[in-house]
């Protein structure tokens, strides 16, 4: 694997979605290259924030964790589950936030934020993102949306390393 010193950044907000504790995935790149398999790209950073957390301060919430993971497979919504050993899941982030509504807390303001990238790892088919907000904060049934930025490095791929990074990246687990 090679770095072709070409990147990528993918920047955007995602729909409204209704609020539960299960996580919200929507694909925000489509890569199925057929024609050039010695293509792939990687993840070299990943950000992601609320788009509006103000309004929660009025209703007497106070912190917000927002998990965010980024997937290079669709998942079903009983496999969407924050767990390292899945091997479609390459990135992690989390960031607990203080919404303002109590005064001890930073008006809107991260209080932490961790961010955990796998190296070894490539997509050749699709970029999936998905988000959960829990907490004190958990705005069930309510609606929102996220914002996020993806920072991608093309690199070129052997075939032999397309086969292997494919049957990688797909649903199987070695630990099953």
């Amino acid at each position: 694997m090679k770095s072709t010193n070409k990147t990528l950044t993918l920047r955007g907000t995602t729909e409204l979605f209704n609020v539960t504790t299960d996580f919200y995935l929507q694909n925000i790149l489509d890569y199925a290259n057929v024609l050039d398999i010695s293509k792939a790209w990687k993840v070299r950073w990943f950000e992601a924030w609320p788009v509006e957390l103000n309004t929660a301060a009025t209703m007497g919430r106070d912190f917000v964790s927002i998990e965010a993971i980024l997937t290079t497979e669709a998942m079903p919504l009983a496999e969407r589950v924050n767990r390292a050993d899945d091997n479609r899941m390459i990135a992690w982030s989390n960031t607990y936030y203080g919404c303002g509504g109590d005064p001890s807390s930073k008006a809107g303001g991260p209080y932490g934020s961790q961010v955990v990238v796998d190296p070894d790892h490539v997509i050749q088919k699709e970029l999936n993102i998905m988000f959960r907000l829990l907490g004190n904060t958990t705005f069930e049934g309510e609606e929102r949306k996220m914002n996020y930025i993806v920072y991608l490095e093309e690199v070129d791929i052997s075939p032999t390393e397309s086969i292997l990074f494919t049957i990688k990246q797909s649903a199987q687990s070695l630990n099953d």
